[in-house]
């Protein structure tokens, strides 16, 4: 009787979780390959990226740093002016989180930078800037990536 309950518990949490909501994550897009498409594309292609990209979370590496913008553009927040370097398109990371405006403050003109964010404006006014608010700033970066395969300390010297 034991063997027949314990058969029936497992048979339902086997099924139980095989009905299990799936969790919807959020694809992370490649910031840096959106930049370069934007560059290269024409009026229409530029028109179709903005509809697809605004509001999508993307991932950029290798920012330099042009330019740190305090209290822009709200009291409190840095702006930190970056271009990356395939397409030399402007993006500018909109920073309000507490880490990483411990690292917005350590930086200097020149520096790179990896950085996570939702696109919030691509073209409009400035044909030539992309706005990541809310931004996450992950690390300082290299200025490009190296030609052979990165290792994963080099990256994130927290790395084991």
């Amino acid at each position: 009787m034991k063997n027949i309950f314990a058969t029936c518990i497992l048979v339902v949490a086997g099924l139980g979780l095989g009905c299990a909501p799936e969790g919807a994550a959020e694809p992370v897009r490649n910031g840096n390959e959106l930049a370069l498409a934007w560059s290269t594309n024409n009026a229409a292609g530029k028109q179709i990226l903005q509809e697809k990209s605004e509001g999508i979370f993307h991932s950029f590496r290798y920012l330099r740093v042009t330019a740190v913008q305090k209290d822009q553009p709200v009291a409190g927040a840095v702006t930190v002016v970056t271009i990356e370097p395939s397409s030399d398109l402007k993006v500018a990371l909109v920073i309000t989180k507490a880490l990483s405006l411990e690292l917005a403050a350590t930086l200097t003109t020149n520096d790179s930078v990896a950085a996570n964010g939702r696109v919030k404006t691509i073209g409009g006014a400035d044909t030539n800037l992309m706005v990541v608010s809310p931004a996450v700033l992950k690390h300082k970066d290299l200025g490009a990536p190296k030609l052979s395969k990165e290792l994963l300390h080099e990256i994130d010297p927290t790395a084991y």
